[in-house]
């Protein structure tokens, strides 16, 4: 039996969570067991993960109660991998402690292109590790080149790092019109012009700027739907009460039927400020939708030709582009499944390499 423990679950699905949920669907399992550590609840990825034979080990706050924890869990499990899925090398704990207490081989697996907090501590202490993490990891995975220089050094040669790339289950994705009625019906949206966003709320997403886009923007039938939770759902909520917006904005929480809310869209919109390799992207593609996202996602995330990219600094080409959309009758929206397989991002392909590597038949 090959044992893997993943770290770290959080309780709001983001894109590591959604990653690892459709891996765990996906990988073959044949003498495989997954085991996470988890901050916080979310029931559903808990119940999900344990139907397929995982155990979740809910880590303790505080870096004292957190490092017995988590030793004992090392040492009681002699786990064969421990992935590490990170979005900065900022805090590398766990794997000082992987290498100090085992003798099992350490994964670290980049997701994003700059920290989840931008302090100037959190990007400080990044720097100082992120050397150190190189010569920890025995593996090093990166869902994007450039998540790979983010984590690993701009000077890291291409043969240290495996790309993997954030793949979906595509066939959950394929448009279908009756599912889109349904899901309108559902939420409210007959008749309207729907604009979505899927995305924690944290800097990292720029909700701010959405809905100073959307507000000015000024489209009489449109709704602006946001899928997903976060620290700074709050300051948006009162955001779009001060901008007299509110009443025109679905606040939907997080979710656990991403491939159906996606089908009630007419425009996915994302300004983010970096991205890795948005799973959130390549699912609003490969269910046929048009996509507005900044300059700051990575270019190599288009894959069918409905995505535009523009600048964070120019808002009225945010606008007029919108607008655009609107009055576009000529967008034919049709199945891109098979382009997103095509393009590597089917989680079949991410899954057979890790199950590759995870039973020592690649390097």
């Amino acid at each position: 039996m090959i044992r893997v423990l993943h770290s770290e679950l959080q309780s709001n699905i983001g894109g590591i969570e959604a990653f690892l949920l459709n891996l765990t669907k996906t990988i073959d399992k044949t003498n495989l067991q997954f085991d996470f550590l988890m901050r916080g609840n979310n029931s559903y990825l808990e119940t999900t993960l344990k139907d397929y034979g995982a155990n979740i080990y809910k880590v303790p706050s505080g870096i004292i109660n957190y490092y017995k924890f988590v030793k004992n869990i090392l040492i009681k499990n002699d786990y064969d991998f421990v992935h590490v899925h990170k979005n900065s090398a900022a805090n590398i704990v766990l794997p000082l402690m992987v290498k100090k207490y085992t003798n099992t081989k350490l994964i670290v697996h980049s997701h994003n292109t700059s920290p989840s907090s931008g302090s100037k501590i959190a990007i400080m202490l990044h720097k100082i590790n992120r050397n150190k993490l190189m010569q920890l990891s025995d593996y090093r995975f990166a869902c994007s080149d450039t998540a790979a220089e983010w984590m690993f050094g701009h000077d890291y040669k291409d043969e240290q790092v495996k790309i993997i790339k954030n793949g979906i289950i595509t066939k959950d994705y394929v448009y279908d019109p009756q599912m889109r009625k349904r899901m309108r019906r559902q939420l409210g949206l007959k008749g309207k012009f729907v604009i979505g966003h899927v995305g924690a709320f944290r800097e990292q997403k720029n909700h701010k700027f959405l809905l100073n886009v959307f507000s000015k923007s000024n489209i009489p039938n449109a709704e602006l739907v946001l899928v997903g939770d976060g620290i700074l759902k709050e300051k948006i909520v009162a955001q779009a009460q001060e901008l007299g917006i509110k009443n025109k904005i679905k606040f939907l929480g997080s979710r656990n039927d991403i491939n159906e809310i996606l089908q009630s869209f007419d425009l996915f919109v994302m300004p983010s400020l970096w991205e890795g390799l948005s799973v959130s992207a390549i699912e609003a593609q490969a269910s046929g939708l048009q996509l507005i996202l900044s300059e700051n996602v990575s270019h190599s995330i288009k894959i069918t030709p409905n995505v535009k990219f523009l600048n964070l600094n120019d808002i009225d080409s945010w606008i007029r582009e919108i607008k655009s959309k609107v009055v576009d009758d000529k967008f034919d929206r049709k199945d891109e499944t098979k382009a997103i397989s095509k393009y590597g991002y089917d989680m079949s392909n991410s899954a057979q390499i890790i199950r590759r590597i995870y039973s020592n038949e690649e390097i």
